[in-house]
């Protein structure tokens, strides 16, 4: 009876609380994790190849609509038949060309996350990418310019040559949506152009195109020999006699038909004694020759 008792009491035992097992960590020393890590890693590389090669073609860069203009630009320009993209924006060799994919997430990001607008003048072109096609730069002259004094002071090829690789037109930037007017020089037509109307250290000499030298040297007091070489047989002790008013621009200077005569082996004062605007012939007293 007691023990009847008893046993229907209410235990006053609590139950034993089930602990939770330890947490698993990894076993480093495991063979199956390290065989499973380089099963990764080497899925990694042999997806990270081809795709590394594949952006490494300038189509790809129109992936980007914002690299639409540059990329048509570049297609109709002179560089296209002999440099990608990357020849000219990534150094030369597969480890620098690897090593640029991680760089350019920092494009994938502004294309995806900021408004990215041109001309914003941040590629910059190192010397040694321009030399790997053109390594006689250094020596090659032109009428008396040189090169070399301009590499010797440190001035990038790029500040002179800043359409080469292509010759982008503000317009075509503005039909994609992408035109940053805030950084656009007033009277500029296309990245890279420093127009007539610009006040600086340069001058414009009338006439003349725009071009890169204008914008650290006085242009209307340097010779045009100093950048031209006239052509063989060409007269004419100033360029600028025939070829700078507004009727017979620099770049589109022809001479008029001459018949059976070859103005280039003549002296220009043989017909022109009394200067360009008339025509007098020495040899025939006055009179065109026949034919003519």
């Amino acid at each position: 009876m007691a023990a009847a008792k008893e046993h229907g009491k209410k235990s006053s035992r609590k139950p034993a609380v089930k602990q939770a097992p330890p947490p698993k960590r990894f076993d480093f020393a495991s063979p199956r994790l390290w065989i499973t890590i380089g099963i990764v890693v080497v899925i990694g590389i042999v997806a990270f190849f081809p795709v590394a090669l594949a952006t490494d073609n300038s189509a790809f860069c129109k992936s980007c609509h914002t690299m639409v203009p540059f990329y048509d630009a570049w297609a109709q320009g002179g560089h296209a038949k002999d440099a990608a993209c990357i020849d000219c924006h990534v150094d030369a060799g597969y480890p620098a060309r690897f090593a640029h994919k991680f760089v350019a997430l920092n494009e994938v990001y502004a294309q995806f996350f900021t408004k990215a607008s041109f001309p914003n003048y941040n590629a910059v072109i190192p010397n040694s990418r321009c030399l790997r096609c053109h390594p006689d730069a250094p020596t090659k002259v032109v009428g008396q310019f040189k090169h070399a004094d301009h590499l010797s002071q440190g001035v990038p090829c790029a500040k002179c040559h800043a359409t080469s690789g292509h010759k982008v037109s503000l317009a075509s930037l503005e039909a994609a949506g992408i035109l940053n007017q805030k950084t656009v020089v007033a009277g500029q037509e296309f990245i890279g152009q420093n127009p007539q109307d610009t006040v600086g250290k340069g001058s414009v000499y009338p006439g003349h195109r725009p071009v890169a030298c204008q914008n650290c040297h006085d242009q209307a007091n340097i010779q045009c020999s100093f950048c031209h070489t006239p052509p063989a047989q060409h007269f004419g002790s100033d360029c600028r006699t025939c070829h700078a008013n507004a009727a017979v621009p620099f770049d589109q200077f022809t001479h008029p038909p001459t018949g059976e005569h070859d103005w280039r082996k003549k002296p220009c004062v043989k017909c022109h004694p009394n200067g360009y605007t008339t025509v007098y012939c020495t040899c025939h007293k006055g009179h065109p020759p026949k034919g003519d």
